[in-house]
């Protein structure tokens, strides 16, 4: 099945980014790896006039490290997953993206499209959640820095207005952080049934100091359960600890009967992954 017809762009720098994003707002959408917008245009099942290729945009596409690891929203999540900066500074964002679907996928698909659809299966939400990472936001008008626990509103949902483009993701908390992916899934290539990122720093007495958690596929939009998070500051990680962790993580699940698995599997699953997910990260730092 062919598309409806539509307009196509490319500018080559964001000063023509934003004066296509003026023109045409919200008949308008941005093209990055094209992984989910391109199927639902081929099915029809969108329709949109006016399609902007970001692809040939230099300044969207870099990584650099001073004193925080700053990333353009058009990486490829390839890169992302073997960039030697990213995999030094930041465990889990490399572990996460190496996990996501296959290496066509994650070769072509950017480290920006998978933020800004904010499908709640996509896996990157929920590592930039545990990371505390902050988004610059640019439009005609300037720029803004969005918090992630305030960018994904619900799902495909994001604090990005019509004329608004990501344009840099920084990720502070890196020295001294150790983190990783837990992602389960029926099929290596799929979308996880859920998964859990965590990110971790230790005090000198073994107590965490800091963490962060995100959540994959548990509700409707990627969850940082803050409760969990405040719970587990200046406490040594045992058993009893990760378990009532676990309890209180439960609260910002939403876990249903599906085609993989009841709720009660589900949740017990969830429960060995989150407990010794934490227990592995502890013990590495």
């Amino acid at each position: 099945m062919y598309p409806d017809k539509f307009e196509y762009f490319a500018p080559d720098n964001i000063e023509g980014l934003e004066e296509l994003l003026d023109k045409y707002k919200d008949d308008s959408k941005i093209l990055a790896g094209g992984h989910s917008l391109i199927p639902l245009l081929k099915l029809r099942l969108t329709s949109i006039p006016y399609i902007i290729d970001i692809s040939n945009i230099k300044a969207l596409s870099f990584v650099d490290y001073n004193n925080a690891l700053e990333i353009g929203p058009m990486v490829r999540t390839g890169e992302v997953a073997s960039n030697k900066i990213i995999g030094d500074k930041c465990k889990l964002l490399a572990d996460a993206a190496s996990k996501i679907a296959d290496p066509q996928v994650r070769n072509m698909g950017t480290v920006g499209g998978d933020i800004c659809e904010a499908d709640p299966r996509n896996d990157l939400p929920a590592v930039m959640l545990a990371l505390n990472a902050e988004f610059e936001v640019t439009n005609s008008m300037g720029k803004r820095t969005v918090k992630a626990e305030d960018f994904f509103k619900d799902a495909y949902t994001t604090a990005l207005e019509s004329n608004d483009i990501l344009t840099r993701i920084v990720i502070k908390n890196t020295e001294n952080y150790y983190g990783k992916y837990y992602k389960y899934t029926t099929l290596s290539s799929d979308f996880a049934v859920f998964a859990i990122a965590i990110n971790m720093s230790l005090n000198d007495n073994k107590t965490v100091k800091d963490i962060g958690i995100g959540l994959t596929n548990l509700n409707s939009t990627a969850v940082k359960p803050v409760e969990v998070e405040n719970y587990l500051k200046n406490k040594k990680i045992d058993d009893r600890v990760a378990g009532e962790a676990f309890n209180l993580l439960l609260k910002s699940c939403d876990i249903e009967d599906d085609v993989n698995g009841t709720e009660k599997n589900k949740e017990k699953i969830l429960k060995n992954i989150f407990i010794n997910g934490l227990k592995e990260i502890y013990e590495v730092l």
